[in-house]
């Protein structure tokens, strides 16, 4: 048995006029600056098939995920649960809502990722893969620490950061470039609260590499909760030049990963798979979560900007109201895709980045590749030290819904992962 692999890319970019996803921003797009797009690679050995697709949006929600990974693995012929379907996280792309009504999503959306998959699928031949990681700059600490020990959105350099950035590079028999993946872990919010559609920082790399092997080029963001693009101006947050400065820079490291490569292998694949779950934390108790319904009732109509607080202290309600309060876990079937000396580890969270060097150092595979928004869209998750000191990622975390997710969180989703990567050592 020998290793196939196909690749395939498709334009997704929306119209104008439409609202970007991220900071609640209500200023319409009124320019494209770069094209949006989904670029499915579809993997083969003898009986196992996968596909990873990575789409140069904001955050896929779940159930808007779930039909896009049945869709696309049935356009090319990998089954579902053998499917990773990830946002990149750019705050310049539209918002999705995930409803089947939305013209964007059934018009474009949908449709591309489904003929890239088909595509990829088509275009199968055997390849030989190579990887090369480095230390990157993209990314810094964005949990800025004020004197008065507040947490705010800015660079916080003395914070946790995996600045690793890994090239996997696949060449078919005669040496030619087939594709290239990206993986390093950083928000794409470098253009700021801009008007031009655009993939961020994250579209300069690709491109660069891209032009650099003339093979198509995808990126998967990493562990980008707490990880800000690291710009001159010192903040979380730039305008499109900072992206396209930024993005140089990371255009520049991919490269010189892709030239650090030294040997391609035929190597093989697997999927191993594992059901994660995570005990919900006890609920909130029911006069509380009335009471709070109750404050916000008594607000003045232009004072109610708290739709979130309602639905969240709404369904606790309701969850009392049908006996639903006891015991309960947050449950999510997870599968791993391992490649020779990578696995693909998916996460629907926009996870910190401590659980991607905890996963890393405990890993059983030389390069574990940690995959935020991938698979759905679950808000943050934290490392358990972070969340004393509260701000926006905890504040996100804890308003996720009527169930909440222990402090712990972390421990369970790194330890549970590292049993399911653990399989794959068959290899």
């Amino acid at each position: 048995m020998y290793l196939e692999m196909g690749a395939a890319r498709e334009i997704i970019t929306p119209e104008l006029g439409g609202l970007f996803a991220g900071y609640g921003s209500k200023k319409p797009s009124t320019a494209i600056h770069d094209d949006l797009t989904a670029t499915a690679f579809v993997f083969g050995y003898g009986d196992v098939k996968a596909l990873l697709l990575s789409v140069t949006v904001c955050l896929i929600p779940n159930a808007l995920c779930d039909k896009l990974r049945e869709a696309c693995g049935a356009a090319a012929g990998v089954p579902v649960k053998d499917v990773v379907v990830a946002a990149i996280h750019t705050h310049s792309g539209p918002v999705l809502s995930g409803e089947a009504d939305d013209p964007y999503i059934k018009n474009i959306l949908a449709p591309g990722c489904i003929r890239a998959a088909a595509a990829a699928g088509k275009r199968m031949k055997p390849v030989a893969m190579g990887v090369a990681s480095l230390d990157s700059r993209v990314g810094v600490n964005r949990r800025q620490l004020l004197r008065d020990d507040r947490v705010i959105l800015g660079q916080n350099p003395w914070g946790c950061c995996d600045q690793e950035m890994t090239v996997v590079s696949f060449k078919d028999s005669e040496g030619a470039a087939v594709a290239n993946l990206i993986h390093c872990g950083a928000h794409c919010t470098a253009s700021g609260i801009n008007t031009e559609v655009t993939r961020d920082w994250a579209g300069v790399m690709i491109d660069r590499l891209e032009k650099e092997t003339g093979a198509v080029t995808a990126f998967f963001n990493g562990a980008l909760g707490d990880v800000a693009p690291k710009m001159a101006n010192g903040g979380s947050t730039g305008d499109i030049g900072h992206a396209m400065e930024l993005g140089g820079l990371a255009g520049i490291e991919a490269v010189r990963a892709y030239k650090n490569i030294r040997a391609y292998r035929d190597e093989k694949m697997t999927v191993s798979y594992g059901e994660i779950r995570i005990p919900f934390a006890p609920i909130m108790p029911l006069e509380t979560a009335r009471g709070k319904l109750a404050a916000i009732a008594a607000k003045k109509e232009e004072e109610r900007f708290d739709a979130r607080d309602r639905r969240i202290y709404g369904g606790v309600v309701e969850l009392y109201e049908k006996g639903e309060t006891g015991d309960a876990d947050f449950v999510l079937e997870q599968c791993v895709i391992r490649i020779g000396p990578v696995a693909f580890v998916p996460m629907p969270f926009e996870p910190f980045s401590e659980l991607s060097l905890r996963l890393r150092a405990y890993s059983p595979v030389g390069h574990t590749l940690m995959i935020g928004c991938a698979n759905g869209s679950n808000s943050y998750l934290p490392s358990q030290d972070q969340i004393c000191r509260g701000g926006y990622e905890i504040e996100q975390f804890r308003s996720r819904g009527p169930r909440q997710l222990p402090d712990n969180a972390d421990a369970y989703l790194v330890n549970q992962n590292l049993e399911i990567i653990k399989k794959t050592t068959a290899l």
